[in-house]
């Protein structure tokens, strides 16, 4: 049994965790190779760098047999100058896949590239991954410099073991945000194939023209992994070690970073009892906040036993910013009784009809749409709409989604502005936080950046939308927003998600059910009503049942129904397409519910 850098990674976060992963306990939201690779374009980031490579030869493991493809991958290094996609490198329990390995004589490069956003002017002010303040690696880019220590420790080691003595350092491969092509439809030439056990990019436009418009930057590293990697080969030791023999479990103490834990089953076997408590400390709003940074109050409570959240002491929810919304959790959850603000009546008879909830969806693709643009450019692909044209009234639905691999943007904006208000005329936009302002404002200066004439549509989102984080303000009414300071429900715990604050109203309130526009998603298991989102059909693809329930899933799908290994298939285009709108549909049928008992309990029922 090996330590992949994968396993590494997550025993970075939790050693125990090394433990649940390699008994294959069941994580939450885990992405398959296949849908990793497609995530964003990562695909398309790792055979673009490949191309800039075009003696590279990849190294293929066969029936898993991780020993002699290592023995390939030394193989290949005796050579005087070879480069190697894929490379395998073993060494005393550990293993690692080496994106690009660049042998020139006696020097070797480990490139390692990754699909995540990089701004080289940026860089060359102050290196990205180092602190201002302490010149140090920073926290955010620690997992990736660590990512790559762990494959030079192995490799080093391989080497060495092999009596080759060459000298390597480390490379990162990125794209670049100050970089743009001209390569017009860049996406659309790279296709990704999988058979279920192997998965081939390809990529079918002008190899020449790519290697000189790609959109890549390499920096060098290896001062960076240096300084972090004694601390690496010391740990990946470690976790090697507990791996030979019978799989030994790594002991942590549980604290408030289990909250986050990706394994469940994990989760509970760590915290015995103590996983069962309700209510829970680690569902308390802001609960890390208590007590002081070096020394939260959370930790203390945890190694005491004492985790309901009742055993957090009213005197200690003093906080400034977060105190009052505390308070309400903890007595309305003792109460097990909706709260809702003696001013949320007041401002709800503000809202001028009809009203209109929106919610769109969107990616950033690594690879640039259109010649002249740059890589991560926000794509706003779909947007759903629900009506309430007075009160009482049943909601009337309208959406939008693109289905063509074009830059969707300005048509999306243009589809959306023709079906709300303009300034001078009634009703209210409401959202669920911030995110599709940020969306419109981003495509008000892609107008501006890329030439897009349209004086109609750049007037509305002049007077729609916030453009500046210090001025103006937005015609859009944020009710994430609204409920953080007048709602809450016990249900929701300490979060203000829609997923969240949809199922604590709607299992709760059978009022609801009998609604005629309600009835499709009323669906019972045991004699309760279940969450609408858990009743979302799914379709079977290719050989698999799928669903789009959250953002990430509905992200990934139109990465596969634009991009993935079955683009040219009509039937599965449509079937993702489905999925697609039934999910954002019900996003915005949600925010539609719990105005709607908003609007019930606090102004119909007086």
């Amino acid at each position: 049994m090996y330590l992949t850098k994968s396993d590494f990674k997550v025993a970075q976060t939790c050693p125990t965790k090394l433990y649940y992963r390699k008994l294959g306990f069941t994580q939450e939201q885990s992405l398959d190779p296949y849908t990793k690779l497609l995530s964003e374009g990562g695909f398309m980031v790792q055979k673009m760098a490949q191309v800039l490579f075009p003696q590279g030869i990849e190294i293929q493991v066969v029936d898993r047999d991780w020993a002699a493809a290592a023995a390939q991958t030394l193989a290949y290094l005796q050579q005087p100058e070879v480069t190697l996609f894929e490379a395998v490198v073993l060494s005393r329990q550990k293993l690692a896949r080496v994106d690009i390995l660049h042998k020139i004589g006696d020097r070797l490069e480990l490139i390692e590239v990754k699909s995540r956003s990089f701004d080289s002017r940026e860089h060359q002010r102050h290196p990205v991954q180092r602190s201002k303040k302490t010149h140090r690696v920073n926290s955010e880019w620690r997992p990736t410099i660590e990512d790559v220590a762990f494959q030079i420790q192995v490799l080093q080691e391989a080497l060495a073991a092999a009596g080759m003595a060459l000298t390597v350092e480390a490379f990162l491969m990125l794209p670049d945000r100050t970089k743009t092509t001209d390569i017009d439809r860049l996406p659309t030439l790279f296709e990704l194939r999988s058979d279920g056990q192997n998965t081939q990019v390809l990529f079918h436009g002008d190899v020449e023209q790519l290697r000189q418009q790609h959109i890549l930057t390499r920096i060098g590293i290896h001062k960076d992994v240096l300084e972090v990697l004694p601390g690496v080969a010391a740990q990946a030791d470690f976790l090697a070690e507990s791996l030979q023999g019978e799989l030994r479990k790594i002991p942590q103490p549980i604290s408030k970073h289990c909250r986050n834990c990706e394994y469940p089953q994990g989760f509970a076997t760590c915290w015995g009892e103590l996983a069962a408590v309700e209510p829970h400390v680690l569902d308390f709003y802001q609960v890390g906040r208590l007590g002081s940074p070096q020394k939260p109050l959370v930790n203390d409570l945890i190694a005491a036993g004492t985790v309901s959240m009742f055993d957090i002491p009213v005197a200690v929810l003093d906080d400034l910013t977060y105190g009052d919304r505390q308070l309400v959790q903890w007595e309305y959850t003792a109460k097990n009784q909706e709260w809702f603000s003696e001013h949320l009546p007041h401002l709800l008879k503000q809202y001028a009809y009809p009203l209109y909830f929106i919610d769109f969806e969107t990616s950033r693709l690594a690879m640039p749409y259109h010649a002249g643009m740059r890589p991560y450019e926000q794509v706003a692909f779909q947007w759903s709409c629900h009506i309430l044209p007075e009160p009482g009234a049943a909601p009337q639905h309208i959406d939008w989604i693109n289905v063509t691999d074009a830059f969707p943007n300005f048509a999306f904006a243009r589809a959306l502005m023709e079906r709300l208000p303009q300034s001078h005329q009634p009703g209210t936009i409401f959202t669920w936080a911030t995110h599709e302002n940020s969306v419109l404002r981003d495509i008000y200066f892609q107008m501006q950046t890329y030439g897009h004439r349209d004086l109609e549509l750049q007037t509305w989102l002049e007077q729609t939308v916030k453009l500046h984080p210090r001025g103006g303000r937005s015609r859009l009414v944020d009710m994430n927003a609204l409920t953080l300071k007048h709602y809450f429900h016990p249900l929701m715990k300490g979060r203000t998600s829609l997923k969240y604050v949809l199922p604590a109203i709607w299992t709760t309130q059978p009022y609801l059910h009998r609604l005629s526009w309600l009835q499709s998603y009323y669906v019972e298991k045991d004699g309760a009503a279940i969450n609408p989102y858990d009743t979302l059909p799914t379709i079977r693809i290719a050989d698999q049942e799928r669903v789009v329930a959250e953002g990430t899933a509905a992200m990934l799908a139109y990465q596969e129904m634009l991009y993935g290994q079955h683009r040219r298939d009509r039937q599965i285009r449509q079937q993702w397409l489905e999925l697609l709108r039934q999910y954002c549909c019900l996003d915005t049928m949600a925010m539609v519910i719990i105005w709607w008992h908003w609007w019930h309990r606090c102004v119909a029922k007086g």
